[in-house]
């Protein structure tokens, strides 16, 4: 059995006694508001189902309305004393928990976690999961968030065993895959680290480090900064890491430039460090970066702006907390870009600096993705398709040039607005779905990494088996560094 170790927000045991207190009376409260709501918010499903619905709205809806109103003064009053945690004392910016091997259980024949084998290959993903509070989550249409999560960190730990292998890398340092039936695949890789987006609440990201410390031993969860001024007190990041090497360092920075519901948020960037292993007087180290920029940014240059943040962020971190006996193996950028690489909206985003540093293995040029490359936001209106529900279906769908398009956003996208979240594909004259250049290529979802000594792609790929659990498709991309980094200078 091994044991998990969290680490405390707060600075002193007063101040992190009192966070208890305050979650422990306002998140039931809290829960109990988002299924009240959550009644009257109807999904795609629903509208299919009215009559299902009904239960909602006359039973359920009234409950949760009277329990609400029975534990409205305890919500109060932890809400007040979280608010007042917040303005007057100093919090880290996450929570690091450790998994651990209890002392009388050391002697036993499980593998240990905390480990620093020397090794070449190293495997990251990238998955915007959509675990916000209940309400949100039907309002972009997807339910059960806490049995979502469950089974989300299940497919995660279910995986092949392996890294991935299906990259031929050119003399021209060119990746190629040969197609899309190589690069779109239905299970997930042997996973060494793990970016995930949108876990909104401590709840979701501990059931999802409960059931992910089967296979990584370090989390970074409960993301943000929390003050009247940043988010009004309200919600983190959504930022989540997981790995299977000791973390080192981490900061996060919130972005200074947001709009809309994006204020209420604490959205930025999350920068780590880890250690891969020792060799002799020198540690081998990668650089992991896991960020979220703005949705329905509308015409403002919101993105260009925390992209730019997100490179003077990453530049200062790795500035500050590296070594001189520091080998640096690898440096990557994970996330949810909400720009793709072809959309007119994304043309000035296809070009920032931050994309010219680090390469991205799927982009031709800018304003063109590779032969092998797929989108990754999903269309809403399709997420209670049964063939989400079958990795392998959903597998030979996305492949289709033309069927994936019923699935995935296409990449022409003008202006950022919440139409995207509604959007449907337009048959031709005979009523058939025809190709496009354009066609379900929306790829927002995007792992980046700069260029070192040595350091090879040798696979990538788009994973489908959370299928309906979530709306976008998670990345996946292993790289085989050879044993040789950049010595820090």
């Amino acid at each position: 059995m091994y044991a998990l170790e969290v680490s405390s927000r707060f600075h002193n045991k007063i101040s992190h006694f009192v966070d208890l207190i305050a979650h422990f009376m306002m998140d039931p409260w809290l829960t109990v508001l988002s299924h009240m709501i959550a009644c009257y918010v109807s999904t795609i499903e629903d509208l299919q189902k009215p009559q299902e619905k009904l239960i909602d709205y006359f039973l359920w809806g009234p409950l949760y309305m009277i329990t609400l109103v029975c534990v409205f003064p305890i919500g109060i009053v932890g809400i007040l004393l979280w608010c007042l945690l917040c303005l007057i004392c100093d919090q880290e910016k996450c929570t690091y928990a450790k998994v651990i091997v209890p002392a009388d259980n050391k002697d036993s024949d499980e593998k240990p976690l905390a480990f620093t084998l020397k090794t070449n290959t190293f495997t990251f993903a990238t998955a915007n999961v959509l675990l916000a509070p209940e309400f949100l989550s039907r309002m972009n249409n997807l339910k059960s968030v806490y049995k979502r999560a469950y089974k989300i960190a299940k497919h995660f730990v279910d995986n092949t065993g392996k890294p991935l292998s299906n990259v031929k890398l050119f003399i021209d340092d060119t990746c190629e895959i040969s197609s899309k039936f190589k690069s779109v695949q239905p299970k997930f890789p042997n996973i060494d680290f793990l970016c995930l987006q949108e876990v909104w609440t401590r709840s979701s990201a501990m059931i999802l480090v409960d059931q992910l410390q089967q296979e990584f031993s370090y989390f970074l969860f409960d993301v943000g900064e929390f003050s009247p001024s940043t988010n009004y007190c309200m919600l983190g990041s959504g930022l989540m890491f997981a790995s299977k090497r000791p973390i080192l360092e981490a900061d996060f920075k919130t972005f200074t430039y947001r709009v809309a519901h994006a204020q209420y948020t604490s959205q930025g960037v999350l920068c780590i460090k880890v250690l891969l292993y020792h060799e002799g007087l020198f540690r081998h180290v990668g650089f992991v970066t896991n960020l979220h920029t703005q949705a329905f940014q509308g015409k403002e240059p919101v993105i260009m702006s925390q992209l730019t943040e997100v490179n003077l962020f990453l530049n200062i971190f790795k500035k500050k907390h590296t070594q001189k006996t520091d080998i640096v193996e690898f440096d990557v950028i994970c996330g949810d870009f909400n720009a793709d690489n072809m959309s007119p909206a994304d043309d000035d985003v296809q070009t920032h600096v931050l994309l010219m540093e680090y390469r991205d293995v799927c982009v031709a040029r800018p304003g063109e993705d590779r032969h092998w490359a797929i989108g990754t936001e999903l269309r809403q209106w399709a997420l209670c398709d049964p063939l989400f529900e079958d990795p392998e279906q959903f597998c030979e769908a996305l492949v289709d040039d033309c069927e994936r398009r019923l699935y995935v956003l296409d990449a022409d996208v003008v202006v950022h607005n919440r139409e995207l979240v509604t959007k449907l594909v337009k048959p031709d004259a005979d009523g058939y779905v025809p190709e496009k250049r354009y066609g379900g290529m929306r790829r927002i979802d995007r792992i980046l990494y700069k260029r070192l000594p040595r350091t090879e792609v040798t696979g990538y790929s788009f994973v489908t088996s959370l299928g309906n659990l979530t709306d976008h498709i998670p990345v996946c991309m292993t790289l085989q560094t050879r044993g040789c980094g950049e010595l820090a200078k």
